[in-house]
Protein backbone atom coordinates (compact mmCIF):
# COMPACT_ATOMS: atom_id res chain seq x y z
CA UNK A 1 0.00 0.00 0.00
CA UNK A 2 0.53 3.41 -0.60
CA UNK A 3 -0.05 5.61 2.33
CA UNK A 4 -0.35 9.30 2.61
CA UNK A 5 -0.82 10.45 6.73
CA UNK A 6 -1.58 14.30 7.76
CA UNK A 7 -1.24 15.44 10.58
CA UNK A 8 -0.12 19.56 12.07
CA UNK A 9 3.13 18.41 13.36
CA UNK A 10 5.92 15.74 13.03
CA UNK A 11 8.98 14.74 15.07
CA UNK A 12 11.08 16.48 15.72
CA UNK A 13 8.57 19.03 16.94
CA UNK A 14 6.45 17.60 19.62
CA UNK A 15 3.41 19.58 20.88
CA UNK A 16 1.69 16.41 22.62
CA UNK A 17 1.31 12.51 22.21
CA UNK A 18 -0.33 12.76 19.24
CA UNK A 19 3.10 13.38 17.37
CA UNK A 20 4.61 10.22 19.22
CA UNK A 21 1.61 8.02 18.00
CA UNK A 22 2.00 9.53 14.45
CA UNK A 23 5.33 8.92 14.16
CA UNK A 24 4.89 5.36 15.56
CA UNK A 25 2.45 4.30 12.82
CA UNK A 26 4.46 5.76 10.03
CA UNK A 27 7.56 4.10 10.70
CA UNK A 28 5.93 0.79 11.62
CA UNK A 29 3.63 0.95 8.28
CA UNK A 30 6.97 1.68 6.73
CA UNK A 31 8.55 -1.45 7.96
CA UNK A 32 6.23 -3.70 7.33
CA UNK A 33 7.08 -2.94 3.48
CA UNK A 34 4.87 -0.57 3.04
CA UNK A 35 5.63 2.95 1.12
CA UNK A 36 4.71 6.17 3.62
CA UNK A 37 4.85 9.57 3.30
CA UNK A 38 4.11 12.33 6.06
CA UNK A 39 2.33 15.91 5.34
CA UNK A 40 2.72 18.03 7.86
CA UNK A 41 3.40 21.77 8.70
CA UNK A 42 6.58 23.51 8.45
CA UNK A 43 7.61 25.55 11.71
CA UNK A 44 10.18 27.88 9.47
CA UNK A 45 7.76 28.69 6.94
CA UNK A 46 9.76 26.54 4.32
CA UNK A 47 8.61 24.03 2.01
CA UNK A 48 11.07 20.65 1.92
CA UNK A 49 11.05 16.71 1.75
CA UNK A 50 13.52 14.32 3.51
CA UNK A 51 13.55 11.14 4.65
CA UNK A 52 13.69 9.84 8.23
CA UNK A 53 13.51 6.18 9.00
CA UNK A 54 12.24 5.14 5.88
CA UNK A 55 9.35 7.55 5.87
CA UNK A 56 9.27 10.86 3.29
CA UNK A 57 8.25 13.61 5.44
CA UNK A 58 6.85 16.59 3.36
CA UNK A 59 6.61 19.63 4.78
CA UNK A 60 4.71 22.27 3.66
CA UNK A 61 4.38 26.18 4.45
CA UNK A 62 1.36 26.96 6.88
CA UNK A 63 -1.66 28.84 4.54
CA UNK A 64 -2.24 30.87 7.58
CA UNK A 65 -0.36 33.67 9.28
CA UNK A 66 1.26 31.92 12.20
CA UNK A 67 1.99 28.11 13.31
CA UNK A 68 -0.98 27.04 15.45
CA UNK A 69 0.03 26.01 19.02
CA UNK A 70 3.68 27.28 18.94
CA UNK A 71 2.96 31.11 17.47
CA UNK A 72 -0.54 32.16 19.26
CA UNK A 73 -0.46 35.29 18.12
CA UNK A 74 -3.14 38.24 20.00
CA UNK A 75 -6.86 37.56 20.54
CA UNK A 76 -7.86 39.64 17.17
CA UNK A 77 -4.98 37.04 15.21
CA UNK A 78 -6.15 33.79 17.03
CA UNK A 79 -9.48 34.85 16.08
CA UNK A 80 -8.75 35.28 12.63
CA UNK A 81 -6.64 32.35 12.39
CA UNK A 82 -9.74 30.15 13.42
CA UNK A 83 -11.94 31.44 10.95
CA UNK A 84 -9.59 30.91 7.93
CA UNK A 85 -8.78 27.30 8.81
CA UNK A 86 -12.27 26.85 9.42
CA UNK A 87 -13.56 28.46 6.20
CA UNK A 88 -11.08 28.42 3.75
CA UNK A 89 -8.37 26.20 4.16
CA UNK A 90 -5.22 25.27 2.96
CA UNK A 91 -3.69 24.57 -0.15
CA UNK A 92 -1.33 21.82 0.81
CA UNK A 93 -2.05 19.51 -2.35
CA UNK A 94 0.07 21.78 -4.72
CA UNK A 95 3.19 20.05 -2.17
CA UNK A 96 2.39 16.60 -2.70
CA UNK A 97 0.79 14.83 -5.38
CA UNK A 98 -2.20 13.11 -4.08
CA UNK A 99 -2.67 11.14 -6.79
CA UNK A 100 -0.06 8.51 -5.64
CA UNK A 101 -1.53 7.44 -2.83
CA UNK A 102 -3.86 3.97 -1.98
CA UNK A 103 -4.89 5.57 1.73
CA UNK A 104 -5.01 8.72 3.11
CA UNK A 105 -4.49 8.89 6.63
CA UNK A 106 -5.74 12.17 8.40
CA UNK A 107 -5.04 12.72 11.93
CA UNK A 108 -5.08 16.57 13.88
CA UNK A 109 -5.91 18.68 11.19
CA UNK A 110 -5.15 22.39 13.13
CA UNK A 111 -3.44 24.20 10.40
CA UNK A 112 -4.51 21.94 7.18
CA UNK A 113 -8.33 22.33 7.85
CA UNK A 114 -11.08 19.54 7.29
CA UNK A 115 -11.60 21.68 4.04
CA UNK A 116 -8.57 18.63 3.08
CA UNK A 117 -11.04 16.56 3.29
CA UNK A 118 -13.25 18.46 0.37
CA UNK A 119 -10.43 19.11 -1.66
CA UNK A 120 -9.85 14.92 -1.85
CA UNK A 121 -13.43 14.68 -3.27
CA UNK A 122 -13.09 17.27 -5.27
CA UNK A 123 -10.27 15.79 -7.21
CA UNK A 124 -12.87 13.12 -7.55
CA UNK A 125 -9.84 10.91 -5.81
CA UNK A 126 -12.59 7.90 -5.49
CA UNK A 127 -9.73 5.11 -6.10
CA UNK A 128 -8.34 6.42 -2.73
CA UNK A 129 -9.31 5.37 0.85
CA UNK A 130 -10.36 8.12 3.34
CA UNK A 131 -9.66 7.04 7.13
CA UNK A 132 -9.85 10.11 9.58
CA UNK A 133 -8.43 9.79 13.39
CA UNK A 134 -10.36 11.41 16.02
CA UNK A 135 -7.05 12.05 18.70
CA UNK A 136 -8.86 15.10 20.02
CA UNK A 137 -12.26 17.99 19.80
CA UNK A 138 -10.85 19.89 17.08
CA UNK A 139 -14.17 18.88 15.08
CA UNK A 140 -16.11 20.15 17.37
CA UNK A 141 -13.96 22.78 19.83
CA UNK A 142 -12.07 25.96 18.69
CA UNK A 143 -9.29 24.69 21.83
CA UNK A 144 -9.60 21.46 20.70
CA UNK A 145 -10.29 19.78 24.42
CA UNK A 146 -13.94 20.70 25.01
CA UNK A 147 -12.97 22.08 28.53
CA UNK A 148 -13.33 25.50 30.07
CA UNK A 149 -13.11 27.10 33.32
CA UNK A 150 -12.50 24.45 35.26
CA UNK A 151 -15.18 22.24 33.78
CA UNK A 152 -16.28 19.94 30.56
CA UNK A 153 -18.30 21.69 27.94
CA UNK A 154 -21.77 20.37 28.37
CA UNK A 155 -22.65 21.36 24.69
CA UNK A 156 -21.20 23.53 21.94
CA UNK A 157 -20.61 27.28 22.62
CA UNK A 158 -21.90 30.11 20.32
CA UNK A 159 -18.07 30.92 19.65
CA UNK A 160 -17.43 26.95 18.71
CA UNK A 161 -20.48 26.21 16.82
CA UNK A 162 -19.99 28.23 13.72
CA UNK A 163 -16.69 25.66 12.82
CA UNK A 164 -18.24 22.44 13.94
CA UNK A 165 -21.38 22.88 11.58
CA UNK A 166 -18.99 23.10 8.93
CA UNK A 167 -16.71 20.07 9.93
CA UNK A 168 -19.43 18.27 10.52
CA UNK A 169 -20.48 18.82 6.93
CA UNK A 170 -16.93 18.23 5.76
CA UNK A 171 -16.63 14.90 7.29
CA UNK A 172 -19.41 13.67 5.28
CA UNK A 173 -16.10 12.99 2.63
CA UNK A 174 -14.36 10.55 4.88
CA UNK A 175 -14.88 6.68 4.50
CA UNK A 176 -13.60 5.36 7.78
CA UNK A 177 -13.71 7.29 11.35
CA UNK A 178 -11.24 5.94 14.13
CA UNK A 179 -11.31 6.87 17.40
CA UNK A 180 -8.24 6.55 19.79
CA UNK A 181 -10.75 5.46 22.24
CA UNK A 182 -14.43 4.27 21.88
CA UNK A 183 -15.75 7.29 23.89
CA UNK A 184 -14.23 9.31 21.32
CA UNK A 185 -15.07 7.64 18.27
CA UNK A 186 -19.45 7.83 19.69
CA UNK A 187 -18.84 10.95 21.01
CA UNK A 188 -18.42 12.29 17.55
CA UNK A 189 -20.72 9.74 16.01
CA UNK A 190 -23.93 10.59 18.19
CA UNK A 191 -22.91 14.85 17.12
CA UNK A 192 -23.25 13.66 13.34
CA UNK A 193 -19.71 13.85 12.06
CA UNK A 194 -19.18 10.87 9.42
CA UNK A 195 -22.27 10.28 8.12
CA UNK A 196 -21.05 8.53 5.37
CA UNK A 197 -18.00 5.95 6.76
CA UNK A 198 -18.58 2.52 5.62
CA UNK A 199 -16.33 1.36 8.69
CA UNK A 200 -16.03 2.77 12.16
CA UNK A 201 -13.44 1.35 14.86
CA UNK A 202 -11.90 2.34 18.12
CA UNK A 203 -8.09 1.47 18.38
CA UNK A 204 -5.94 2.26 21.33
CA UNK A 205 -2.74 4.09 21.01
CA UNK A 206 -0.24 2.04 22.26
CA UNK A 207 3.68 3.28 23.28
CA UNK A 208 6.44 2.44 21.78
CA UNK A 209 8.45 -0.86 22.65
CA UNK A 210 11.24 1.21 23.77
CA UNK A 211 9.22 2.47 26.96
CA UNK A 212 8.86 -1.18 28.22
CA UNK A 213 11.87 -0.81 31.04
CA UNK A 214 13.23 -3.44 33.63
CA UNK A 215 11.96 -2.79 37.03
CA UNK A 216 14.20 -1.43 39.54
CA UNK A 217 15.51 -3.77 42.35
CA UNK A 218 13.08 -3.52 46.04
CA UNK A 219 13.95 -3.95 49.42
CA UNK A 220 11.98 -5.40 52.05
CA UNK A 221 10.48 -2.69 53.82
CA UNK A 222 10.68 0.06 51.19
CA UNK A 223 7.50 2.41 50.99
CA UNK A 224 5.35 2.03 47.94
CA UNK A 225 5.89 4.42 45.19
CA UNK A 226 2.85 6.12 43.88
CA UNK A 227 3.64 7.84 40.44
CA UNK A 228 2.42 10.50 38.24
CA UNK A 229 3.81 11.95 35.04
CA UNK A 230 2.51 14.37 32.56
CA UNK A 231 1.88 17.95 32.71
CA UNK A 232 1.14 19.83 35.59
CA UNK A 233 -2.20 21.28 35.34
CA UNK A 234 -5.94 21.88 36.76
CA UNK A 235 -7.28 19.65 34.29
CA UNK A 236 -4.34 16.66 34.68
CA UNK A 237 -5.71 16.13 38.18
CA UNK A 238 -2.22 17.16 39.71
CA UNK A 239 -3.53 19.55 42.25
CA UNK A 240 -5.81 17.15 43.48
CA UNK A 241 -3.42 14.38 43.75
CA UNK A 242 -1.60 16.54 45.82
CA UNK A 243 -3.82 17.44 47.94
CA UNK A 244 -5.39 13.92 48.59
CA UNK A 245 -1.79 12.93 49.49
CA UNK A 246 -1.57 15.68 51.97
CA UNK A 247 -4.38 14.05 53.98
CA UNK A 248 -3.11 10.70 53.87
CA UNK A 249 -2.08 8.79 56.83
CA UNK A 250 0.02 6.16 55.66
CA UNK A 251 3.92 7.07 56.11
CA UNK A 252 4.59 3.59 53.85
CA UNK A 253 3.79 5.32 50.30
CA UNK A 254 5.75 8.68 48.77
CA UNK A 255 4.54 10.29 45.78
CA UNK A 256 6.73 11.25 43.33
CA UNK A 257 4.98 13.75 40.52
CA UNK A 258 7.29 14.36 37.35
CA UNK A 259 6.36 16.72 34.64
CA UNK A 260 6.53 20.37 33.50
CA UNK A 261 3.36 23.19 33.62
CA UNK A 262 2.66 27.46 33.39
CA UNK A 263 5.31 28.58 36.00
CA UNK A 264 1.65 29.52 38.38
CA UNK A 265 1.10 26.21 38.43
CA UNK A 266 4.46 24.88 39.29
CA UNK A 267 4.54 26.92 42.34
CA UNK A 268 0.97 26.31 42.96
CA UNK A 269 1.77 22.87 43.17
CA UNK A 270 4.81 23.67 45.20
CA UNK A 271 2.71 25.50 47.88
CA UNK A 272 0.86 22.44 48.46
CA UNK A 273 3.12 19.71 48.63
CA UNK A 274 5.44 22.32 50.82
CA UNK A 275 6.76 20.85 54.11
CA UNK A 276 5.85 16.87 53.32
CA UNK A 277 8.93 14.92 53.28
CA UNK A 278 6.76 12.07 51.22
CA UNK A 279 6.41 14.10 48.16
CA UNK A 280 8.56 15.14 45.86
CA UNK A 281 8.05 17.27 42.43
CA UNK A 282 10.92 15.76 40.04
CA UNK A 283 10.05 18.30 37.28
CA UNK A 284 11.11 17.32 33.74
CA UNK A 285 12.08 13.57 33.98
CA UNK A 286 12.71 10.80 31.42
CA UNK A 287 10.35 7.46 31.32
CA UNK A 288 13.55 5.64 31.62
CA UNK A 289 14.02 7.14 35.03
CA UNK A 290 11.04 6.86 36.19
CA UNK A 291 8.40 4.04 35.34
CA UNK A 292 11.22 1.29 36.56
CA UNK A 293 10.91 2.85 40.33
CA UNK A 294 7.07 2.94 40.51
CA UNK A 295 4.70 0.53 41.90
CA UNK A 296 1.45 2.21 40.91
CA UNK A 297 0.37 4.74 39.00
CA UNK A 298 -2.28 7.94 39.45
CA UNK A 299 -3.94 9.68 36.45
CA UNK A 300 -6.89 11.97 38.08
CA UNK A 301 -7.86 14.22 35.23
CA UNK A 302 -10.72 15.81 35.63
CA UNK A 303 -11.38 16.19 31.83
CA UNK A 304 -12.85 14.23 29.34
CA UNK A 305 -9.47 13.05 28.18
CA UNK A 306 -9.54 10.98 24.77
CA UNK A 307 -7.06 8.45 26.05
CA UNK A 308 -3.78 8.92 28.29
CA UNK A 309 -0.53 7.37 26.98
CA UNK A 310 0.26 7.10 30.83
CA UNK A 311 -2.07 4.40 31.46
CA UNK A 312 -0.98 2.46 28.25
CA UNK A 313 2.57 3.18 29.33
CA UNK A 314 2.51 1.76 33.23
CA UNK A 315 0.61 -1.11 31.83
CA UNK A 316 3.11 -1.84 29.09
CA UNK A 317 5.86 -1.91 32.43
CA UNK A 318 3.37 -3.81 34.74
CA UNK A 319 2.23 -1.38 36.91
CA UNK A 320 -1.02 -1.31 38.01
CA UNK A 321 -3.01 1.87 37.52
CA UNK A 322 -5.40 3.91 39.48
CA UNK A 323 -7.73 6.06 36.75
CA UNK A 324 -10.36 8.47 36.26
CA UNK A 325 -13.48 7.19 34.86
CA UNK A 326 -13.63 10.51 32.31
CA UNK A 327 -13.02 9.81 28.90
CA UNK A 328 -11.06 6.69 27.28
CA UNK A 329 -9.78 5.98 30.82
CA UNK A 330 -12.49 2.85 31.83
CA UNK A 331 -11.77 1.26 28.94
CA UNK A 332 -8.19 0.82 29.67
CA UNK A 333 -8.01 0.08 33.13
CA UNK A 334 -9.92 -3.10 34.52
CA UNK A 335 -11.33 -1.91 37.45
CA UNK A 336 -10.43 -4.24 40.70
CA UNK A 337 -8.44 -6.15 38.50
CA UNK A 338 -4.80 -4.15 36.78
CA UNK A 339 -5.95 -0.86 39.10
CA UNK A 340 -9.06 1.60 40.25
CA UNK A 341 -11.34 3.36 38.42
CA UNK A 342 -12.64 6.42 40.20
CA UNK A 343 -14.97 9.83 39.82
CA UNK A 344 -11.35 12.23 40.35
CA UNK A 345 -11.93 13.94 43.72
CA UNK A 346 -10.01 14.66 46.36
CA UNK A 347 -11.77 12.30 48.68
CA UNK A 348 -11.91 9.56 45.85
CA UNK A 349 -8.32 9.34 45.89
CA UNK A 350 -7.51 9.60 49.26
CA UNK A 351 -9.77 6.44 50.09
CA UNK A 352 -8.60 4.70 46.89
CA UNK A 353 -5.02 5.17 47.81
CA UNK A 354 -5.70 4.28 51.68
CA UNK A 355 -7.08 0.90 51.20
CA UNK A 356 -4.38 -0.15 48.80
CA UNK A 357 -2.73 -2.62 50.86
CA UNK A 358 0.77 -4.46 49.80
CA UNK A 359 -1.73 -7.89 49.35
CA UNK A 360 -4.03 -5.58 47.13
CA UNK A 361 -1.19 -4.15 45.22
CA UNK A 362 0.60 -6.96 44.59
CA UNK A 363 -2.36 -9.01 43.09
CA UNK A 364 -2.95 -5.89 40.61
CA UNK A 365 0.69 -6.02 39.75
CA UNK A 366 0.45 -10.03 38.70
CA UNK A 367 -2.65 -8.98 36.50
CA UNK A 368 -1.20 -5.84 34.87
CA UNK A 369 1.79 -7.83 34.17
CA UNK A 370 -0.23 -10.18 32.18
CA UNK A 371 -1.72 -7.38 30.26
CA UNK A 372 2.06 -6.13 29.32
CA UNK A 373 2.36 -7.92 26.40
CA UNK A 374 -1.25 -6.55 24.69
CA UNK A 375 0.34 -2.68 25.29
CA UNK A 376 2.98 -3.75 22.37
CA UNK A 377 3.30 -1.46 19.15
CA UNK A 378 3.03 -4.00 16.88
CA UNK A 379 -0.72 -4.27 17.69
CA UNK A 380 -1.71 -1.56 16.83
CA UNK A 381 -0.28 -1.46 13.45
CA UNK A 382 -2.02 -4.72 12.68
CA UNK A 383 -5.32 -3.37 13.75
CA UNK A 384 -4.78 -0.31 11.32
CA UNK A 385 -3.59 -2.07 8.26
CA UNK A 386 -6.77 -4.55 8.47
CA UNK A 387 -8.93 -1.67 8.53
CA UNK A 388 -6.89 0.05 5.51
CA UNK A 389 -6.80 -3.60 3.81
CA UNK A 390 -10.48 -3.90 4.19
CA UNK A 391 -11.37 -0.76 2.77
CA UNK A 392 -9.62 -0.95 -0.34
CA UNK A 393 -10.95 -4.62 -0.99
CA UNK A 394 -14.25 -3.48 -0.41
CA UNK A 395 -13.79 -0.22 -3.04
CA UNK A 396 -12.50 -2.46 -5.32
CA UNK A 397 -15.48 -4.12 -4.91
CA UNK A 398 -17.92 -1.62 -5.61
CA UNK A 399 -15.63 -0.55 -8.65
CA UNK A 400 -16.14 -4.07 -10.46
CA UNK A 401 -19.69 -4.11 -9.82
CA UNK A 402 -19.82 -0.54 -11.09
CA UNK A 403 -18.44 -2.25 -14.31
CA UNK A 404 -20.26 -4.83 -15.10
CA UNK A 405 -23.40 -2.72 -14.23
CA UNK A 406 -22.26 -0.55 -17.45
CA UNK A 407 -21.80 -3.37 -19.64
Amino acid sequence: MKILIVNTFYTPIQVGGAELSVQQLAEGFAARGHTVGVLTLSRDGVGDREEINGVTVIRVPSYNHHIPLISQGSLTERTRWHLIDVFQGGDADKYVDLSEFDVIHTNNLLGFSTQFWKTIRQQKRDDAVMVHNIRDFYLRCQRSNRYRNGATCQKTCTGCLPAEVTRRRHSECVDAAVGVSDYMLQHHLEAGFFPNARRTAAIHNRPGDHLQFPRAERQHGDPIRVGFIGRVAENKGTFILAEAFRKLARRDMTLDIAGTGSDADVARLQDIIAGDERITYLGKTQPADFYPRMDVMVMPSTWEEPLSRVVSESLLNGIPVLACNLGGQPEMVRHEQDGLVFTPTVANIHDALAGLTRERLAELTRNARLRSPDMLAANVIDQYLNLFGALLEEQSAAKSNDRAVGL
